[in-house]
């Protein structure tokens, strides 16, 4: 199967452009090479509104009108799939916040429950961006992990964790209150522990959604070829110059054939295991509009797509296009209301269980376990730190 993949919403790193609050990738899925066999009536439909290839934003939405029959019937003609992924960028920065400060691996004040299970970490995600994070405070730990240095990246992040302890106040639940003030109190003493700056430009990259649009991606892709029971020949995407060995070098990674024989990961709570490898034996490369059918039809369905989305209009004909489209794709949904849902469904089938003394017994058991092991690190910690701080003063 081959993958033509397009995006919308590009900001790369400067995550808070109120113009654009939303970051949408989309990919159409064919069992052809739809760029060798749809080259010619792509150009034709393109002809029809005079125009050498089919670039939406340009066409506008008369135009659009225009070919959305011949391109639906066309489709048709093909046995498609389509992936849509949306990312809102004000749930990512939330959500990074909490991987800078509450990653249990480098913050040992964090309970281990409350980062590696996912229901709690969301449950903390949800109520650190209601009632923790501001928006002064999410573009300072964006700033903080974007930063060109070490020294100005900690600068950032001190200051925000000092913000954000102020405001653990207004966290409804006692226990809340007090995971979240031992994490942002350890973190504002010991700053070194945590990885905060990458030193790469294109490294940094990976915080952008670009990059998590791009990893949910491929996990939509793979997810298509295990239901067709075909592989990924041929990822192509739309080119953007900046991140471009970004999404290759990711590709390249997971997509290594000899991973395949790589154990699977079980996190948590997670009843599926995550699989390490993905679209195996695929290539990648870039493109433009004008070098690929496949681009041009995914191009003109994202944008009628997000047009949708936010309240504009588009004409009938493209309407139907649309419809036809989102009966044959697969969503994922990167935002407070997607995962929210989500996260009500999995959380609610654990509130709702039954559970047995013994069972209450175990899971009391199990935290007090747990505490006492973050009470261990922390004291072993403060330890190791002081008695460095003695041998450098004891220097001569």
């Amino acid at each position: 199967m081959w993958a033509y993949v397009d995006e919308t919403g590009n900001t790369l790193n400067n995550l808070f452009d109120k113009n654009q609050s939303l970051y949408s990738t989309a990919a159409f899925i064919t069992k052809t090479n739809f760029d060798l066999v749809a080259k010619g009536s792509i150009a034709t439909i393109a002809k029809k509104v005079g125009v050498d290839a089919l670039h939406a934003n340009v066409l506008g939405v008369a135009k659009i009108e225009q070919i959305a029959p011949d391109l639906l019937k066309l489709l048709k003609k093909t046995d498609c799939r389509f992936f849509v992924s949306r990312v809102e960028k004000k749930y990512l920065a939330a959500c990074k916040v909490v991987d800078v400060y509450f990653d249990q691996g480098e913050n040992k004040a964090v309970p281990w429950s409350a980062y590696w299970v996912r229901p709690l970490r969301l449950m903390m995600t949800f109520k650190m961006a209601n009632f923790v994070i501001t928006p002064e405070i999410a573009a300072l730990v964006w700033n903080c992990m974007t930063a060109k240095s070490e020294f100005t990246s900690k600068k950032y992040f001190v200051q925000a964790a000092e913000m954000m302890l102020h405001n653990v106040q207004f966290v409804p639940d006692a226990r809340s209150r007090k995971i979240i003030a031992d994490a942002l109190g350890w973190a504002i003493e010991n700053p070194e522990e945590f990885y905060t700056q990458m030193p790469e430009k294109a490294l940094r990259y990976q915080h952008s959604p670009n990059f998590v649009a791009f990893t949910n991606l491929l996990d939509g892709l793979q997810n298509a070829s295990e239901r067709w029971k075909r592989p990924i020949r041929e990822i192509v995407h739309d080119a953007q110059a900046e991140v471009e060995q970004v999404f290759a070098t990711w590709h390249a990674t997971v997509s290594k054939p000899e991973l395949a024989n790589a154990e699977t990961l079980s996190w948590p709570g997670e009843s599926k295991p995550f699989m390490i490898q993905k679209v195996t034996g695929s290539t990648f490369r870039t493109a433009t509009e004008e070098e690929s059918a496949g681009l041009q039809v995914i191009d003109v369905v994202l944008w009628c797509f997000m047009r949708i989305f936010s309240g504009k209009e588009i004409g009938p004909e493209a309407a139907k296009l649309v419809n036809w489209v989102m009966h044959r794709a697969y969503q994922h949904d990167f935002s407070f209301e997607g995962v929210g849902r989500q996260a009500e469904t999995e959380i609610g089938k654990i509130m709702n269980a039954d559970m047995t003394e013994e069972q209450f017994a175990k899971g009391h058991k199990l935290r007090a376990d747990m505490e006492a092991q973050r009470q261990a690190l922390v004291a072993t910690h403060s330890t190791r730190k002081a008695g460095e701080l003695t041998e450098d003063v004891s220097r001569p």
